[in-house]
């Protein structure tokens, strides 16, 4: 990481793509926490947010057991 540091200077922020799927994956590991990233526009902020209501709903109803 040194290297980076010094090859780059000042820490930088990557955009990039993934898709859905994989970021969702992602999401549900604990890989990576929405505080560690920001949505660029609308349409992704859209998509990340149905995915986060997707993903707490599908907690809630594993612990209560409802189907």
């Amino acid at each position: 990481m040194k290297i980076l540091h010094l090859f780059f200077g000042t820490p930088l922020t990557v955009k990039i793509e993934i898709d859905t799927k994989f970021f969702t994956s992602l999401i549900e590991t604990g890989q990576i926490h929405v505080t560690d990233f920001r949505c660029l526009d609308l349409s992704s902020k859209q998509i990340v947010w149905r995915m986060l209501l997707s993903l707490a709903k599908s907690r809630f109803r594993n612990m209560h057991g409802i189907s």
